[in-house]
């Protein structure tokens, strides 16, 4: 019997965006590709937002089926930097 497992990497990091701190919950979707990460934040109201940010060709590029607030799109590399970093101290 031959058994395998898939590690799970899941981390959250704090962001500074227009001088407010935001945590930023993200998720590697080992289902989706190598370089597939689902990310989570909260907006003003304390509603969720849900957007996934991916890696082709070296470049970070977010997707979303719902509209994305421009403080998100506008921080991208933020973003990017901020899950770089999570997954070298995963």
């Amino acid at each position: 019997m031959h058994t395998s497992f898939i590690k799970i990497i899941h981390f959250s990091r704090l962001v500074k965006i227009n001088e407010r701190l935001r945590e930023f919950n993200y998720k590697k979707n080992n289902t989706a590709g190598d370089y597939v990460f689902d990310v989570d934040t909260a907006d003003d109201r304390g509603n969720r937002i849900f957007f996934r940010l991916s890696k082709n060709d070296n470049e970070w590029t977010l997707n979303s089926t719902h509209a994305i607030p421009d403080w998100i799109g506008q921080h991208l590399q933020q973003l990017v930097t901020e899950l770089e970093e999570g997954i070298l101290s995963n």
